[in-house]
């Protein structure tokens, strides 16, 4: 058990120090790896389906390649930019932009998407993996900046806060110490 509790430790350090990090820059190298055979026709799977939305989002005013090469400019930014860590909320609001418009397709066109009911191609796999993408750009957004204390740290009561203050007074009470009350952040 010593064993498991080290490396379990070691884990949750390293995730501590560079998790959010890691996140941000491999999510910049999926929009980098989907984003830039956009440029080039034929290459990219996705174009004829992304080229359709576009056209459709659109009213038919961007088509066809240029629509396929705006997508992949779309994304080859947003992936540079996560890769770069520079404008951090500006990116996340871009990122969530081109999210919800990747996520059209499903509603748009459900004979491309679904195989049958909640069975989706590969095209609508491809499409409902980008949860995960949105998911980690909150992550990033609500940790973002060096210490910055999770939501639940800030709000006393919360469990976070509970295991905070918990393990506080355990550590002053083993050094002779008394527990001291945590501050009220309400006000």
């Amino acid at each position: 058990m010593r064993t498991y509790g080290r490396i379990a430790r070691f884990i949750e350090g390293l995730g501590a120090s560079f998790g959010i990090t890691a996140l941000r820059i491999s999510i910049g190298i999926i929009f980098l790896w989907f984003g830039v055979p956009k440029f080039f026709p034929g290459v990219s799977p996705a174009e004829p389906l992304a080229a359709e939305t576009v056209e459709r989002l659109t009213f038919g005013i961007i088509e066809g390649t240029l629509a396929t090469v705006l997508t992949g400019a779309l994304e080859t930014v947003i992936g540079l930019l996560l890769v770069s860590g520079v404008v951090p909320t500006l990116t996340t609001m871009i990122l969530l932009g081109h999210m919800a418009g990747t996520f059209t397709p499903l509603f748009m066109f459900p004979k491309e998407t679904w195989e049958s009911f909640f069975i989706g191609t590969l095209e609508g796999q491809y499409i409902l993996k980008n949860m995960v993408i949105v998911s980690a750009a909150l992550v990033i957004a609500g940790r973002g900046r060096k210490n910055r204390p999770a939501p639940a740290e800030l709000v006393a009561g919360t469990p976070a806060l509970t295991v905070l203050e918990a393990r506080r007074r355990r550590s002053q009470s083993t050094a002779g110490s008394r527990p001291v009350a945590a501050p009220d952040r309400a006000s």
